[in-house]
């Protein structure tokens, strides 16, 4: 039911608009008549009770014939049925003398909102006439007006209606004119809003796709207009956090103070790009100025690129080509050890056994004797070379179960395994109590300290007995650093690093085969720590320090690859 009383809807917007205003003046005039009817026939008063009920019945054909989308015919019947009733008021009243004359300028004013040019002429014609019709009436007395009419009162009227139809129509058509413009200004900005949702819509969408980014976009108060990105949660930011914030507002004042002028050289026109790191992250910068359809630059976009992986990725690369580059230089020195330490035992001991044969020829037992002795020193050169290095291949791939031991106990069992040595050279030997309890390989562990401390005793001064001291130390971090000190020979700082290399042997002449340090550097390296050495140089001593895990770390295989050093 209510959709049958309200007002038809017409495809143009001016029309709909009238369309309404009748459809209200009717149900107001319909509800005046009826009441008014009402009234009167309380009070006993036939004829304006049959006039208002006429008014009534022709109020409901104009609502009829809206209803039924015949607007203009509907405004026609409105307006001729208050010309009627005011001119049949005026003829039974006080002619033109009477006050519902006034009701005159008020159909002007609805006619003025409701017709068009033409029929509003037309209509302000018939009222003129009415009037004229209603002062020669009262002229011959044909009213019951006390007043004697003449020309001149219809010409007081028609002056006084015609200026108000005058200024209503002027006022109606400014009206039109300013609801046109304000409709066509609403359409500009209707559809200047959607396209700034549209290119909003864009920048989000290309935003919110773009792997590891961010896009900022900030007008000239350095207020955020769009932050978006799949990179600015990383930040700890939402892009509900910064939009419509001022620069200073959304992010800390230290970063705002430092991108600022950045962001106002954009706004100036200017582009470039600027690495800035923020917290944990490296952020790569774009600073490109947006310009409008003016050439003027309305917004700075910033598009923030995290690069935390891509460094990583250089700094990991850098790090594999320096470990290519000394596996490679491990390797050369394989071969040149392969083709000169092994070769050089094999030399011997065919030269050896030339001079055996020779000597078992001649019946030499005391020569034999020696040619035996040379043979077997040169096999034992070489098996303890070869053990070296399978010892070093092995490391990594055939360790036992990783478990947590106290370090004391590693120590105390590498000692043990070097009491011979210890004896011989009457080392002092210093064990700090309670260190850590670390967690790897134990044998691989005790290989550690054995090593170190069998190079203290190794290159001790003959001159005084060797002092050697075992303890721990903590880093900043708090994570704990062990050491291994002596009062040796010293190393001097341009060996600090190249000690640690295969067949490395600062001394030709000294006994071993230069793969001990090599070996613990690799044990020490596959649990996750480091090794470093500090010595002042020749007769100063040297510290050597490393760190282990203390917790669970994952202990990484080597491959079959590597079953061979370098």
């Amino acid at each position: 039911m209510r959709g049958i009383f309200q007002p038809p809807r017409f495809d143009d917007e001016e029309q709909t608009r009238i369309a309404r205003i009748q459809h209200l003046l009717l149900l107001l005039c319909l509800a005046i008549a009826l009441s008014a009817s009402v009234i009167n026939a309380l009070l006993g008063r036939s004829i304006p009770t049959i006039a208002l009920l006429a008014s009534s019945g022709v109020v409901c054909i104009a609502l009829i014939l809206l209803y039924t989308r015949r607007l203009h015919l509907s405004i026609i019947v409105l307006l001729s049925l208050f010309i009627a009733l005011t001119a049949s008021l005026q003829f039974i009243g006080r002619g033109a003398h009477d006050t519902v004359t006034s009701l005159y300028a008020t159909v002007i004013v609805i006619g003025s909102l409701l017709l068009n040019r033409r029929a509003f002429i037309a209509m302000v014609a018939v009222i003129l006439l009415v009037i004229a019709g209603i002062v020669t009436a009262e002229t011959y007395g044909w009213t019951r007006s006390p007043y004697d009419g003449e020309p001149g009162d219809w010409f007081d009227l028609a002056l006084i209606l015609g200026l108000t139809a005058f200024a209503s129509r002027l006022l109606s058509e400014s009206l039109q004119r300013s609801r046109a413009l304000a409709r066509k200004n609403a359409e500009a900005l209707e559809a200047q809003a959607a396209a700034l949702r549209a290119s909003e819509e864009r920048y989000r969408i290309l935003a919110a796709n773009l792997p590891d980014s961010a896009v900022l976009i900030l007008d000239h108060d350095l207020r955020f207009v769009l932050a978006d990105g799949p990179e600015l949660a990383a930040t700890g930011y939402s892009k509900e956090a910064l939009e419509g914030r001022l620069l200073y507002e959304a992010i800390p004042a230290s970063f705002a103070a430092q991108v600022e002028g950045n962001i106002r050289a954009v706004l100036s026109g200017k582009r470039f790009s600027a690495e800035i790191p923020y917290e944990d992250r490296i952020y790569y910068y774009h600073y490109v100025p947006l310009i409008d359809d003016s050439g003027r630059v309305k917004y700075a976009m910033i598009l923030a690129l995290n690069v935390t992986e891509r460094r990583r990725a250089q700094a990991e690369r850098e790090r594999l080509i320096a470990e290519l580059e000394q596996k490679n230089a491990e390797l050369e020195r394989f071969t040149y050890t392969v083709s000169h330490d092994l070769k050089s035992p094999l030399i011997t001991i065919q030269g050896f056994l030339g001079y055996l044969e020779r000597d078992l020829r001649a019946g030499n037992t005391e020569r034999m004797q020696n040619d035996i002795q040379r043979i077997d020193a040169a096999v034992r050169k070489m098996e303890r070379l070869l053990n070296d290095l399978l010892e070093l291949s092995r490391i990594g791939r055939l360790s036992a179960a990783p478990q947590h031991v106290p370090f004391n106990e590693i120590v105390q069992e590498a000692l043990e395994l070097l009491a011979g040595r210890i004896a011989e050279r009457q080392a002092r030997i210093s064990v700090a109590p309670d260190m850590p309890i670390v967690y790897g390989d134990r044998d691989r562990l005790v290989e550690i300290v054995q090593n170190l401390v069998d190079n203290a005793l190794k290159f001790c001064d003959n001159q005084r007995a060797p002092d050697i001291e075992i303890g721990v130390i903590k880093e900043s971090s708090g994570s704990p650093i062990f050491f291994v000190r002596d009062n040796g020979i010293g190393i001097d700082p341009k060996y600090h690093e190249q000690i640690f290399g295969l067949f490395n042997k600062l001394d030709p002449r000294s006994e071993g085969t230069g793969v001990g340090l090599t070996i613990v550097r690799r044990i020490i390296e596959v649990h996750g720590g480091r090794i470093w050495v500090e010595s002042a140089g020749a007769g100063a001593g040297a510290t050597f320090y490393f760190s282990l895990p203390v917790a669970p770390v994952l202990i990484p295989e080597m491959s079959n690859a590597q079953s061979a050093p370098g």
